[in-house]
């Protein structure tokens, strides 16, 4: 996910219409963030399995906590990926989109 998300950086960074933008920009973060945030749910979700393994409904709660406020985490990440997408392809800059126009095969073929 790292080598996707470093991808997804280079890309919308070397797209952005404007310098501007790249303060605006969250992808610079996203990668440090997603590392982290994968970490602190991997740590909830063994803190809710040892607490299940213990029968400690006061403690379950906790930990589903935790569960619950690591996956916002994450999922934030990925609203921070949807809303520069559309910061960028929403500028005016771009040209508009022929009706009917489809991306061309060659992007769809594996690479070599």
């Amino acid at each position: 996910m790292t080598e996707t998300l470093n991808d997804l950086s280079r890309s919308l960074l070397a797209i952005a219409p404007e310098k501007s933008i790249l303060d605006d920009l969250n992808i610079t973060d996203i990668n440090d963030n997603h590392d982290k945030y994968v970490a602190e749910f991997d740590m909830a979700v063994e803190l809710l399995r040892r607490t299940v393994d213990k029968k400690d409904k006061v403690a379950i709660q906790c930990a589903l906590t935790r569960v619950r406020i690591t996956s916002l985490n994450l999922s934030n990440i990925y609203q921070d990926i949807i809303d520069d997408v559309m910061l960028i392809n929403g500028h005016e800059s771009w040209p508009s989109i022929p009706e009917g126009y489809k991306i061309p095969e060659e992007y769809n073929e594996p690479q070599k």
